[in-house]
């Protein structure tokens, strides 16, 4: 292994030891070279967003799971959560990564197999042999799974991606959940001037709304029930902003369906619970597309006649390996705007942080980590 510092023996980090049992602890810093990938790089963090995956995961849901392979999986005790970073490189495995040290990164916070059906037909975001920051996926058996809710992370090199000067280890964190909007939106089948509806201004709501905007659509109209993703969303400059708050399901139906009177190109649903569907499903205009991005096991019946026109119904998962530089484009010239998004807390916040809202309730827009 080369390094460029000293590096301790143990780090601080918060440990997922069971659903609803987060843990500050000192554990063993990351063996990156006993991993056996060559590629593997040491990152010391310095900023990690909380992602609304690390609450299901808190939760003892497996996100990754449900909408990669389709089914739940148990998650593993041991799992350092945190998949959202930035943050310095100070070690390397091997010496074709040594110019990589000191660099400010912003590194994919997975790793794809390269040889199974999915790779090989374009489909990485699918990837069933995916190994996972802060998921507990592809590690095989640990006693501590790698995540950024750490001191140290490790990362690969051939996806870490320089960051200017001038952006923010704060921002630069918000990369993996740009990459994610950036494939949500690809999914939602953007059309030219069609009106989009965004259901759920959180960080992905809110990223979304920009990714569609970016990619030519028309009016674009998000909802919420919260005080911080709307006003985010005002601050953003969207079409129509929609507190749907007080507002029976008709009400709301109807208030949305006036802001579009052809029905919606594209309708998002961060929610995904029953409500949500029919009302994204009903405002749905010809050859529409509805894109769930929140996978429940849930049955909600369809009438098929709901479906006439080309209207689509499809899910996202993850994202491709081209949406991440795509997406960092747009952070570095001005198309994405997360720099209000930020809410700061030490390390040592972030368990009772988790506590006393039992994910949920959350106050604050998005918390990054900063070390």
């Amino acid at each position: 292994m080369i390094t460029n510092q000293p590096l301790p023996s143990t780090m601080k980090a918060v440990v997922l030891e069971a659903p609803r049992k987060l843990v500050l602890r000192d554990i063993p810093i990351w063996p990156i070279a006993a991993y056996g990938d060559p590629d593997m790089v040491l990152v010391k963090v310095a900023a990690c967003g909380v992602c609304g995956s690390d609450y299901r995961y808190y939760a003892g849901e497996n996100p990754w799971s449900m909408h990669t392979l389709g089914r739940h999986v148990d998650n593993p005790p041991g799992i350092v959560l945190g998949h959202e970073f930035a943050g310095e490189v100070v070690a390397v495995v091997d010496k074709k990564n040594e110019g990589l040290l000191g660099r400010r990164v912003a590194p994919v916070c997975s790793k794809v197999c390269g040889a199974c059906p999915e790779c090989l037909s374009g489909r990485t975001q699918l990837c069933p042999n995916t190994v996972h920051m802060g998921h507990g996926q592809g590690w095989g058996n640990r006693d501590f799974y790698p995540g950024a809710y750490a001191e140290y992370v490790p990362a690969w090199g051939s996806g870490c991606f320089a960051i200017p000067d001038g952006m923010t280890f704060g921002e630069a964190a918000m990369m993996d959940i740009l990459a994610v909007c950036v494939h949500v939106a690809q999914q939602g089948n953007i059309q030219p001037s069609r009106p989009i509806l965004m259901m759920g201004a959180g960080p992905a709501g809110n990223g979304i709304a920009q990714a569609a905007r970016n990619l030519g659509s028309g009016r674009v109209v998000v909802t919420d029930v919260a005080d911080a993703p709307l006003e985010t969303a005002r601050r953003r400059g969207f079409d129509a902003v929609v507190d749907a708050r007080g507002k029976s399901p008709q009400g709301l139906a109807d208030e949305l369906a006036a802001l579009a009177p052809g029905g919606f190109g594209s309708v998002f649903d961060s929610v995904g619970g029953r409500a949500s569907f029919e009302l994204g499903l009903g405002l749905l205009g010809k050859k529409g597309t509805l894109v769930n991005m929140a996978v429940h096991d849930l049955d909600i019946p369809v009438n098929f006649l709901r479906l006439g026109s080309e209207r689509r119904i499809t899910t996202s998962s993850n994202f491709a390996t081209g949406d991440y530089p795509w997406a960092l484009s747009w952070l570095e010239s001005g198309r994405f705007v997360v720099n209000d998004w930020l809410t700061e807390v030490r390390l040592e916040e972030v368990p009772r942080l988790f506590a006393e809202t039992d994910g949920a309730g959350r106050r604050a827009f998005k918390l990054v980590i900063r070390f």
